[in-house]
């Protein structure tokens, strides 16, 4: 892995660029933008090499490595092989031929959590989950032909689109009408007219929120580019953490009871009304439910081997501590 001296300071610059402003304000979650150029400093950190030596050393299986063309998926037969190795253990890898055949053929891979696999990608993910006070993750996308990969379709999350190699075309359509629950992404259709048509170029960078329909295509392969999830809270979430925090609410607790007394369900339903009423009106709810989220972050940590004495803040803090 070939990277530049100051590779930590330009992810932190590029994470400033693209935030800066009325971003988070104006922007975030609410609609797309283009930041020309803004990935140039930090195109080193993942590149052709990096991909080669992911697919050639991890075991890898869909869902996690996907091939994907117009849509449909490839079976993994078609690019995996399985052999009895030696004590008889069966063992399943890539098949180099069948799967250089197969992106020759147009198909497109995906890789799922790509930053947990590259350690670069992984301080990437860091410096945004700082700003933004919440999970990041990176998904990569690799293609040759100007074949889609997954046809138009809508994410239920925001996305940062990281072109890092080639060209390519994005036509950006309206948000959907459907629900934003992962299940629905394949639901509803596209808009005929689409609200932007570009074409993103290494270094480039765009930004897209949950729920707008969007198609890339590659423009000039072969294409690599990143994409950084960021998940939606929602008022599910909110509900079933406030439920968390009243599991052992005597209001909650009462039993249903489907016989005797007909009031006595209606009662037990009046009190849960009343507790979960008084429950949303305080005025520290919120507060508490982002604080709780931040805390309960799956995080990121230094293990220091061969160092085995007691972690330091700084190496296992939570969301927002610096990472060394």
């Amino acid at each position: 892995m070939e990277h530049t001296k100051d590779l930590p300071g330009a992810m932190d610059d590029f994470v400033s660029t693209v935030m800066a402003d009325d971003f988070l304000s104006q922007v975030y979650h609410r609609e797309h933008r283009v930041f020309p150029g803004a990935a140039e400093k930090i195109r080193a950190l993942f590149g052709w090499d990096d991909l080669n030596e992911i697919l050639e050393t991890h075991h890898l299986r869909s869902p996690q490595l996907r091939l994907s063309r117009d849509g449909k998926q490839l079976p993994e037969a078609a690019y995996m092989e399985a052999r009895i190795a030696r004590r008889g253990r069966r063992r399943v890898r890539i098949d180099p031929v069948r799967l250089r055949a197969a992106l020759h053929a147009g198909h497109t891979i995906a890789l799922r959590y790509v930053d947990e696999m590259h350690p670069g990608l992984s301080r990437l993910s860091e410096a945004f989950e700082r700003r933004l006070l919440s999970d990041f993750e990176f998904n990569l996308y690799a293609s040759w032909t100007p074949t889609g990969g997954f046809n138009a379709h809508w994410d239920d999350h925001d996305v940062f689109a990281i072109q890092l190699q080639g060209r390519k075309r994005w036509r950006i359509f309206g948000r959907n009408e459907f629900s934003m629950h992962p299940r629905d992404s394949a639901m509803g259709t596209p808009p005929a007219e689409a609200v932007d048509d570009l074409v993103l170029s290494p270094g480039d960078v765009l930004f897209l929120p949950r729920g707008y329909w969007h198609d890339p295509v590659t423009e000039e392969g072969p294409s690599l580019h990143i994409t950084g999830s960021i998940p939606c809270t929602t008022g599910l979430d909110l509900v079933r953490w406030l439920l968390d925090q009243l599991r052992e609410d005597e209001a909650l607790c009462a039993e249903l009871l489907r016989v005797g007394d007909p009031e006595g369900p209606q009662e037990v339903l009046r009190k849960v009304r009343e507790r979960l009423n008084r429950a949303f009106a305080e005025e520290d709810l919120l507060k508490r439910f982002f604080a709780a989220r931040d805390g309960a972050r799956f995080g990121r940590f230094r293990l220091g081997l061969p160092d085995v004495g007691p972690a330091s803040p700084v190496e296992s803090g939570p969301l927002g501590a610096p990472g060394r």
